[in-house]
């Protein structure tokens, strides 16, 4: 390499120095020292390079050769050369970033709040002291003022729940009736778990103690399928939990088909004009399978009342 070489490599490096530097002004706290900070950028490509985009494509090039191939590197080229071809995209990024952070921070002093002190907001609560008292006795030894350690071994959420620990949570405080009660209190869970992440400002930072984790594994199960729908508020409780979370494997139509049809029997037992008599004697014709035990509780009589009002009747 000659003398006039190295001199136009070296004028080089410093104009991809000082657009560089040029460049990192588009962080400026305030929108109109970005918008100039652009301008001031736009000209001097245009005058080093001939245009925006071949400064910023000329940036990009030296940072890939020094980068030896790093994740970083690539990525911070691929916004350069985004740059160029659409002006004003680094400072778009840099401003929905900084609102999203700002909107998120207004969420966390709301949380705060909520809570009275951020002291408050990430002690136990007093419903989550409930299963943890209630399950104390299933801790290791040395750790029943652990909070987050294991219960019957149990500690991983992916692992199946002990029946020990299942009894006990679900005992501590009335598991819900209905599929709405349980989608409810699975969201109650999760909102605290929100609340957690937000006040310790760390995506995934919110962790639920141990028995009040295996609490949630209880009521989210009964969400799923372990209630019977007796409602369509419970079946649009039930379709919440197979839209958002319930895989795609099939399993929750037949979830939903049970749900339809215990809904459909119970919604057939109350149709208005008939009396119960009546009633009775129609489940037992559209459903001659059923055990008079079956037909009183969807009437909500005895399984000797049912017994009376089909006496002499042809589907008995």
């Amino acid at each position: 390499m000659d003398l006039f070489d190295q001199l136009t490599e070296g004028r080089g490096d410093k104009a991809l120095d000082r657009l560089d530097a040029m460049l990192s002004l588009f962080e400026a706290d305030s929108e109109i020292e970005q918008d100039l900070a652009l301008e001031r950028v736009v000209a001097y490509c245009d005058r080093e390079w001939g245009s925006y985009a071949a400064g910023l494509d000329a940036l990009a090039h030296r940072l890939e050769s020094r980068s030896q191939g790093s994740v970083e590197a690539v990525m911070q080229s691929l916004r350069l050369r985004q740059e160029g071809a659409e002006p004003g995209a680094m400072i778009q990024s840099i401003r929905h970033r900084r609102w999203r952070e700002r909107g998120r921070l207004d969420e966390r002093e709301a949380v705060i709040a909520l809570y009275g002190s951020e002291a408050a907001a990430t002690s136990q609560t007093a419903f989550e002291m409930i299963f943890i008292a209630a399950t104390r006795r299933l801790a290791e030894e040395g750790g029943e003022d652990d909070p987050f350690g294991p219960l019957s071994g149990w500690q991983l959420a992916w692992h199946d729940l002990p029946d020990e620990l299942c009894r006990a949570v679900s005992a501590a405080h009335p598991l819900p009736a209905t599929v709405v009660a349980a989608r409810d209190e699975c969201l109650k869970w999760e909102e605290r778990l929100h609340h957690l992440e937000l006040v310790f400002d760390c995506a995934g930072a919110g962790t639920l103690p141990t028995a009040c984790a295996a609490r949630r594994r209880v009521v989210e199960a009964l969400w799923r399928k372990g209630l019977r729908a007796a409602g369509l508020d419970d079946i649009v409780a039930r379709l919440d939990y197979w839209a958002g979370r319930g895989g795609d494997d099939g399993s929750g139509y037949g979830v939903l088909r049970d749900d339809l049809a215990a809904v459909s029997v119970a919604l057939a037992a109350r149709a208005p004009g008939e009396s119960t008599k009546e009633r009775a004697r129609r489940l037992k014709s559209d459903h001659p399978e059923w055990s008079l035990a079956k037909i009183g509780k969807a009437l909500g009589i005895s399984r000797q009342a049912v017994h009376k009002h089909l006496k002499g009747s042809s589907v008995v």
